[in-house]
């Protein structure tokens, strides 16, 4: 702690005398019988405080906090301290030693082990230091609950036209196609239906069919960081198989974490033994970094990476000592951070298998232990079926590894079926030579093993004379990898590959890709290869098919007009497909990049007797108000194809209805009347129509939004007060955003009398509304509604009547010279 350091106080106070080494001390033998003596000699201690209360700037950790009355007093060994009640512990979200008291105040070292306090009486300015560890921390993008909104009442549909006519061979026919999908919100409870209809007319007939798709209400539980939906939907994927399935569930929505809780990343501890700088890196590059007070620490809001290797953390304290150490960092998919937890709860009937459809239950729980484990489990009952897997993630220096073991039990027919299922995976990257395995699985299953879903299938076939087939029935092996080369500034190379196999000689299939992509200066060069090999048996044949295909690309952009367009060229040699070459030209056409446009030509080596075939195509893109328009045309020797399509959103709400963009599962409605024309930030093209509406398609749900209006291109009756608004919206929340703006006729007057107004002085209307501002010069800026009227100056007695002309209405900005009329005077 730092002490008052009083080097005057000798000069003017009696018995007070100077140490050594610049220490000052009071001499309580010169000060007998005074009454001083024993006042006077608390400050022999440079950590002295004289008790009582004190008004104070309080900062802790080194940054400040408020400005409050604080109580020093002495502690049980009599030292002055300062005494802060518990609720600004709280408040400040210091955790509580373990024998801490609960109520009261506390001085820093009582609240938490290792607090500090020193105290610059000059200044009055109270320093508080706490270790880092002993801090509930914050995440940046963290988002109270308190603070999301569940938005509108509304009503919304997606629609997707596209339409196209083909004419092959002296056949022609028409293709239509309309996808919806539409929604309404009541509060936080939301509706949703996808559906589809489509009609197709050829030289022999014509037929129309429509689809409902999917049908579901949902509705976000922020107290369990879940989302309820109940109807249509289909089950996680992660643990066990996705099924489609009717009824309710009940699920983790990860959109509602902060961002430093998604996906993997270790948590970090160290010690500092001074106020200290700490580095993350990774493979060279610094992926965090933060200053800690003296004491423990804990980093556990690191970004996650998509690439694995070991973090090197180094400390610089403030004495400039250095010290660092390695922490492991490997994942998998299912690898999560230290506390976190996950579930998913579903109950309901199977679809996609007609009569076989059957009542089910899933349960999965996933729980990150701690930097080495996270584990996993999950059960699934459906009618004659019972599924059980156990697993978890192990993070290590020799990489991560993820293990499930899957057991089943099923009957089909009278027949019983059980087994089970071993799945592992591994990644790891080789920080020295940049290698990096994204992903190496296996996966093994017994003959009597089966998922859920091939249960069902093989009960829908039953006395019929299909087959039930799908990729994972009767599967036994498995092994998929990826492997990335990092070659430095020379490019990078990547390989991949996969093999299946099956029980009761249902065949296998091995696949290989492979690939080097660079580039040199602007132009990107990539080359890569692939390998099918597949074989099946039917009856008593052994059938077999392979293809190996080698590709080139290249792209390289080109500067003309006003905009940056870019050429493509590929080329492929297969064994079975022959050759063929394209090259193509895209970019867009305007400033806005609203208008984008791609042009190509083609060529295809025939097959057999065959000739060669060449073709071109064009398309044409265009973002407007309402939505956007698309079209294409291209032509080969025997055929001929034109497309056209429309793509975009129908909002109705309270006041109207607003036509814009293809709106996502969370966007916003734009409320700023008169400011038409204004165009929305990020919109896709969207801007304010003729009703003051707009919409902005897109929000990030559980984040802050800042959503904003461009007036430039905006109609001159009216200007924006304000051009950027901030939301957080809930999931699927259509949020309401009203932008305050002041519409009317422009006026910069110029007053003719020899008067002076303040500047910014208010100008008011005769509503008795504020309509502009004094400006320099004695001139007068104000926008009103209305051709014709009076116009008051705050503070004065000077009135200005105005009447504008034809002409002058159609004018930006109506300069006027007009007279000063003053009250009382005739």
């Amino acid at each position: 702690m730092s002490a008052i350091n009083p080097h005057w106080w000798w000069l003017i106070l009696p018995g007070v005398t100077p140490a050594l080494a610049g220490e000052y001390t009071f001499d309580e033998a010169l000060l007998l019988g005074s009454g001083y003596e024993k006042g006077l000699t608390q400050f022999n201690d440079q950590d002295a405080v004289a008790a009582g209360h004190y008004s104070v700037d309080i900062w802790l950790n080194g940054q400040y906090v408020a400005r409050d009355d604080v109580l020093f007093k002495p502690d049980a060994d009599g030292r002055i301290t300062p005494c802060l009640p518990v609720k600004f512990w709280d408040e400040q979200g210091v955790i509580a030693a373990e024998n801490a008291p609960s109520d009261g105040c506390l001085a820093p070292e009582i609240r938490v082990s290792g607090g500090k306090w020193t105290f610059d009486q000059g200044l009055l300015r109270l320093n508080l230091s706490v270790p880092q560890a002993a801090l509930k921390r914050t995440p940046q993008d963290y988002v109270p609950p308190s603070q999301w909104q569940s938005g509108e009442s509304v009503l919304f549909s997606n629609y997707n036209l596209h339409v196209y006519h083909n004419k092959n061979g002296g056949q022609q026919s028409d293709y239509g196609w309309l996808g919806l999908s539409s929604g309404f919100n009541l509060g936080s409870w939301q509706f949703r239906q996808q559906s589809s209809a489509n009609w197709r007319r050829d030289d022999y007939r014509e037929t129309q069919r429509w689809d409902a798709l999917q049908t579901w209400l949902q509705h976000p539980v922020a107290r369990l960081e879940s989302v309820l939906t109940v109807g249509e939907s289909y089950t996680p994927g992660n643990l066990l198989g996705s099924m489609a399935f009717t009824g309710v569930k009940l699920e983790t929505d990860q959109r509602m974490w902060p961002q430093s809780r998604r996906g993997y990343a270790p948590e970090v501890r160290g010690t500092a033994s001074t106020p200290s700088r700490v580095v993350v890196k990774q493979n060279g590059r610094t992926l965090y970094e933060t200053s800690v007070p003296q004491g423990p620490f804990v980093l556990d809001d690191l970004p996650n990476t998509a690439w694995d290797g070991d973090l090197q953390v180094e400390i610089t304290g403030a004495d400039g000592k250095k010290s660092g150490y390695t922490v492991p960092y490997a994942s998998v998919p299912l690898s999560l951070r230290p506390g976190v937890w996950r579930y998913g709860l579903v109950a309901g009937k199977t679809r996609d298998y007609s009569a076989a459809d059957g009542l089910f239950a899933d349960f999965t729980l996933e729980r990150g232990m701690s930097n080495l484990l996270t584990a996993n489990s999950a059960v699934r009952i459906g009618e004659d079926y019972q599924a059980l897997l156990i697993g978890g993630v192990l993070a290590t220096t020799l990489g991560a590894f993820g293990v499930d073991l899957t057991g089943s039990r099923a009957r089909i027919a009278s027949q019983s079926l059980s087994g089970w299922r071993l799945q592992t995976n591994w990644s790891k990257t080789f920080s020295p030579t940049g290698t990096h395995v994204a992903l190496a699985g296996y996966r093994y299953s017994t003959e009597g093993y089966r998922d859920y879903g091939d249960v069902l299938g093989e009960r829908s076939v039953i006395g019929g004379d299909k087959e039930w087939r799908s990729d994972t029935l009767r599967q036994r092996n498995q092994f998929t990898a990826t492997l990335n080369q990092t070659l430095g500034g020379y490019g990078n190379l990547w390989v991949s590959g996969s093999m299946m196999d099956y029980y009761g000689g249902r065949g296998n299939s091995n696949q290989l890709q492979a690939g080097y992509n660079t580039t040199i200066g602007r132009v990107t060069l990539g080359v890569s290869f692939s390998r099918q090999d597949t074989w099946w048996r039917s009856g008593e044949s052994t059938l077999a098919q392979k293809e190996n295909v080698a590709t080139l690309t290249f792209s390289v952009p080109l500067s003309f007009g006003e905009r940056e367009h870019t050429l493509a060229l590929s080329a492929s040699q297969a064994r079975q497909a022959g050759r063929n070459a394209q090259v193509a030209i895209s970019g867009a056409l305007d400033r806005d990049e609203t208008l984008n446009y791609a042009l190509s030509t083609g060529w295809q080596q025939g097959q057999g007797e065959a000739s060669d075939v060449t073709d071109w195509s064009g398309s044409l893109q265009k973002n407007t108000a309402f939505g956007t328009l698309n079209g294409s045309v291209s032509q080969a020797q025997n055929y001929q194809q034109w497309t056209a399509g429309v793509r975009g959103a129908v909002v109705v709400h309270r006041h109207g209805v607003v036509a814009g963009p293809w709106v996502g599962d969370t966007f916003a409605l734009v409320e700023a009347p008169g400011a038409q024309g204004a165009r929305v930030g990020g919109g896709q093209g969207a801007t304010v129509n003729s009703g003051g509406y707009a919409l902005v398609p897109s929000l990030t749900p559980y984040r802050y939004n800042n959503v904003t209006l461009d007036g430039s291109a905006m109609y001159t009756s009216a200007e924006l007060q304000e051009s950027q608004r901030r939301i957080a919206p809930m999931a699927g929340a259509a949020v309401k955003l009203r932008f305050a703006t002041l519409s009317g006729y422009p006026l910069l007057i110029t007053v003719s009398d020899n008067v002076t107004f303040p500047v910014g002085a208010s100008v008011i209307d005769e509503r008795g509304r504020v309509v502009g501002m004094v400006a320099q010069g004695n001139q007068v800026y104000a926008r009103v509604e209305d051709e014709q009227g009076r116009l008051t100056i705050d503070g004065s007695d000077c009135s200005l009547p105005w009447k504008l002309n034809e002409q002058q209405r159609a004018e930006p900005l109506i300069a006027l010279t007009l007279a000063c009329e003053v009250k009382g005077r005739s």
